[in-house]
């Protein structure tokens, strides 16, 4: 993973061979009646998560796609949230910062007419919320980080698995 912070954080990863005997790798481990996570492959693509019984609400998905065409000699891989919470993350995003810019246009709209201007805190305060939600999403990486190396340790695996054969 990389150092730097990201909402999604991401990695790569050089293949020594195809990318698709590694997906057909993967695929096979996926299937395995023993195997910890859950996950479907897709031609260039995989989808990795924990499985029902072990998931919470912050728990991750890990989206790997093959690039360099045909020949894929990259994995890069992506961390994300279920669906229903980056939605519900990005939607109050946005709903934020439109409630702090509907204050500011307010508060400018009364500077006019020599109102008040309270409402031009709206736009600190919505600062302020995205700032703390932001924050939180680091946070919920960190109560789930065990699960983001389940993830990873699987597709470490599956590639020296892949460069051994």
């Amino acid at each position: 993973m990389s150092r730097s912070l990201r909402l999604r954080p991401e990695f790569e990863i050089t293949l020594r061979g195809p990318g698709e005997a590694l997906l057909a790798n993967m695929r096979d481990r996926l299937d395995a009646p023993d195997c910890a996570l859950t996950g479907q492959v897709r031609k260039g693509h995989a989808f990795l998560g924990i499985p029902d019984g072990r998931r919470g609400l912050l728990s991750p998905h890990l989206n790997l796609e093959c690039v360099d065409g045909d020949d894929c000699k990259v994995v890069r891989g992506r961390f994300s949230p279920s669906p229903n919470v980056w939605t519900g993350f990005m939607a109050l995003f946005f709903f934020i910062g439109m409630l702090g810019l509907a204050g500011l246009i307010y508060g400018l709209a009364q500077m006019t007419v020599d109102g008040p201007l309270w409402p031009m805190l709206a736009a600190p305060a919505a600062i302020a919320l995205n700032a703390f939600i932001y924050g939180a999403a680091f946070i919920g990486q960190g109560l789930t980080s065990h699960e983001m190396f389940e993830l990873r340790a699987f597709v470490e695996f599956a590639v020296r698995e892949t460069a051994k054969d």
